[in-house]
C-alpha cells in the first residue's frame, strides 16, 4: 500500500541508476526497485528516502530521493535503537542532509 507523497516508480528506478545500483550511504549493491510496494526483502533491499521529508515540504521528486540500502533507510528515520513515528522518525524534528552527505551519491 503506498501513502501519499511515497515515490512513484519511476523515481525510484531513476534513483537507483544514478547510484549505479548501490545504497547512497554506504555503498553496498542493492536491490532494484519494484513497480510494487512489496517490503523488503532482507538488509540489501533498496529503499528511496526522501531527503525533506513529506511533514517539512518534501515533494516525491528525484531532486527529494536517495536511494538507501535497507539499514541506512531505517537509521536516518530514528528506528536504530528507537523510533518516534510509524516510520521510526519525528515528524517534528528532522536531521537536514544534502547531496553532499552521501559518499556514493553519483551525478549524471
Amino acid at each position: 500500500m503506498n501513502r501519499t507523497g511515497d515515490f512513484p516508480y519511476p523515481v525510484k528506478k531513476a534513483a537507483y541508476e544514478r547510484q549505479g545500483g548501490v545504497c547512497a550511504f554506504c555503498g553496498v549493491k542493492v536491490t532494484p526497485p519494484s513497480p510494487s510496494s512489496a517490503p523488503p526483502r532482507n538488509a540489501y533491499s533498496g529503499e528511496a528516502h526522501h531527503l525533506r521529508p513529506l511533514d517539512h515540504g518534501g515533494t516525491p521528486t528525484l531532486d527529494n530521493c536517495v536511494y538507501l540500502c535497507y539499514g541506512h533507510h531505517k537509521l536516518f528515520h530514528g528506528m536504530a535503537p528507537f523510533g518516534i513515528d510509524k516510520q521510526g522518525g519525528s515528524s517534528r524534528t528532522w536531521v537536514h542532509v544534502t547531496r553532499t552527505d552521501f559518499p556514493f551519491w553519483k551525478k549524471k
